[in-house]
């Protein structure tokens, strides 16, 4: 019997936010990719403990918190964000590999003692980020770049970041672009797993943010446009340190435990 490969599990928190291209790349990996639809109610463990037996028998290798136009506290809107910002504090705190992505990234840092609030300009479409540390194990080698291309959507942000987490990336208006809590433990602000479809669904969505970006003016497909211009660089910055990050998440849980972890 072959031996079944490493989950990673992607926690949906809006119809129109699939992991889309991160799932891609960490399938090339050699992982497996399992989505729970929190957004339609489908019923989720709230500690590692459980979600690990939900996989009957094959190994978890890490957690992604997806994207949504609600925000990070929205428990009325949205009440499985208490039991989803409970299992992401519980996989921080025993070493689980994790990525928050937008949403999920606000979520993570709520759920380990940060704060998010409105920021002060919203950024969507294309812009640009810098990586700070040359250092980091999965990010790192891109920091010989100064302008790294992303899809952003957000009008919300990280202000304040968790206890013993470090900031790795920036962009002009926003300075916890990627920040790293522990060891294979991300939180990004911006959209590695989105397209030039998924853009299009978000423009015609019309949320929040888009419409306080002013750049709705600019008239319904011009975001998109412009994605599908970038998307091809993008897709080329971004999917090696996201197949990284699977990599050395699909080893075994005490293997990674032995590098040292920045979170405190």
């Amino acid at each position: 019997m072959s031996e079944r490969p490493p989950i990673v599990v992607a926690l949906q928190n809006a119809a129109n936010c699939p992991v889309n291209l991160v799932g891609q790349w960490i399938t090339q990996a050699g992982l497996e990719v399992r989505t729970l639809h929190l957004y339609a109610k489908q019923p989720f463990p709230h500690d590692v403990a459980e979600l690990k037996k939900s996989l009957a028998g094959s190994p978890l290798a890490g957690i992604i918190s997806l994207g949504g136009s609600i925000s990070a506290d929205d428990d009325d809107v949205a009440p499985w964000l208490i039991g989803e910002r409970a299992l992401l504090a519980d996989a921080i705190s025993l070493g689980v590999p994790v990525l928050g992505l937008c949403l999920g990234a606000q979520l993570l840092a709520l759920s380990t003692g940060g704060s998010v609030d409105l920021a002060e300009l919203p950024e969507i479409g294309v812009h640009a980020v810098t990586i700070k540390d040359s250092a980091d194990e999965v990010f790192g080698a891109l920091a010989s770049s100064e302008q790294l291309p992303t899809i952003q959507w957000h009008q919300d942000e990280v202000r304040h970041l968790p206890p013993g987490a470090t900031s790795i990336a920036k962009s002009s208006s926003c300075r916890n672009q990627i920040y790293r809590m522990g060891r294979l433990q991300y939180g990004l602000q911006f959209h590695p797993e989105a397209d030039p479809t998924i853009v299009r669904m978000w423009e015609k969505h019309g949320d929040d943010a888009y419409q306080r970006s002013g750049r709705s003016v600019e008239g319904l497909g011009q975001i998109e446009r412009e994605v599908h211009q970038s998307i091809d660089q993008i897709k080329s910055v971004w999917s090696e340190p996201i197949k990284r990050w699977a990599e050395l998440a699909s080893q075994p849980l005490e293997t990674q435990l032995e590098q040292p972890s920045q979170h405190r």
